[in-house]
This record gives structure tokens, sequence and C-alpha cells, in this order.
């Protein structure tokens, strides 16, 4: 019987690290893209529209989450004190 040496353990964790990271990826997306088409729908949309519109809508949502980070880091730049000692 082969012995489960420390190297062996490390490649497991992270294999199961990335698919855990992954799986955690494509729930956001699935979560994401089924906010949007509710609010879509809700709106007055159809779905054959929505599916149409979704790559366009995705990535305008990834560049405001990308604007917003930078704006928040900005601020909290010009927030933060230096110390005086």
């Amino acid at each position: 019987m082969e012995r489960y040496s420390l190297e062996d353990y490390e490649a497991y964790r992270k294999e199961q690290d990335e698919k855990a990271a992954k799986e955690e990826e494509a729930r956001n997306a699935r979560t994401e893209k089924e906010s949007a088409r509710r609010a879509w729908l809700a709106d007055g949309g159809s779905e054959g529209g929505f599916e149409k519109a979704w790559p366009k809508l995705r990535d305008e949502g990834r560049r405001r989450r990308v604007m917003d980070a930078d704006r928040r880091a900005r601020q909290q730049m010009r927030m933060g004190t230096t110390s005086r000692i």
C-alpha cells in the first residue's frame, strides 16, 4: 500500500478548491442571468428578446461593477487618514 504524502494532499486540495471555485462561478452566473431575466420579463420584455440581449446586458453589468469598484477604491483612499506619528 502506497503512503499518502503531503504532496498528494496538496494536489487533491488544489483540485477540489478549483472545482469548487468553478461551481461557485457557474452558480453566480446562473443567478445573475435569472435575476436579470425576471427583471426583463417584469418590465414587459419577452423571453426571446432577453436571450438575444443577454450577452450585451452581461457585459454592461460587468463594466459597471468594475467602474463601481474603482470608484469605491478611490473614495476609500480619499477618506483614509495618514498616520501622523
